[in-house]
């Protein structure tokens, strides 16, 4: 807990004596997430990812596999048939970094994702998180009702959608979809690493 405190109060010190704003350093801007020659500051390698919680008692998994490409980041080949309709589904979207252990950093969120899609209400975070799905998985940011469907994908975390500023070292990003009575639908933890290309190492190293 204390290095997640310390790595707060650091990357809160680097927003001030940036003059920039905390929602810019996390929601990327053509002017912020790139230099001038168009590249961002950072690589990132995607390492696995992993859906966890299998077997799921109100959706079938048929196959969640990493597909390693080279020269390319690795993807996601994922197909899951929710059978019911669903008209309340609880998402969960959290980030983590890895110190010792992954501990929470900067992203959290929780909504109930059909209220969400019916009447859009505007923050900063969340929309930024419905922009990613929308551009890369279009398929589940329709208004509900959702599922009586299978949902067949290949996706990747992609780069350009991925937070302006990001300190080198190893994250876990955590999406979990419930349905009534807190039961898992789907639960899917994506591993990937961010590598500075500048001066400023790891939050460890800070």
């Amino acid at each position: 807990m204390y290095q997640v405190m310390w790595a707060f109060y650091v990357f809160a010190f680097v927003c001030i004596i940036s003059k920039i704003p905390y929602s810019e350093h996390i929601i990327p801007k053509k002017s912020t997430a790139e230099n001038g020659t168009g590249i961002k500051q950072y690589s990132l390698k995607i390492t696995k990812y992993l859906c966890v919680g299998v077997p799921y008692s109100r959706s079938k998994l048929h196959h969640c596999k990493t597909v390693l490409r080279r020269n390319k980041p690795a993807v996601l080949n994922i197909s899951i048939t929710v059978p019911e309709v669903l008209t309340y589904i609880w998402l969960t979207v959290k980030l983590h970094y890895k110190f010792q252990t992954y501990q929470p950093l900067l992203i959290d969120l929780e909504k109930e994702a059909c209220e969400y899609l019916a009447k859009h209400p505007f923050n900063p975070i969340d929309e930024y998180i419905y922009n990613i799905f929308a551009k890369t998985l279009p398929q589940v940011v329709s208004p509900c009702p959702h599922g009586n469907r299978t949902y067949t994908a290949m996706w990747w975390l992609q780069e350009r959608y991925t937070p302006s500023s990001m300190p080198a070292g190893d994250y876990r990003l955590d999406v979990k979809f419930f349905g009534w009575n807190n039961i898992t639908l789907f639960y899917l933890e994506v591993y990937f690493s961010a590598r500075r290309k500048g001066i400023i190492g790891s939050m460890i190293e800070w």
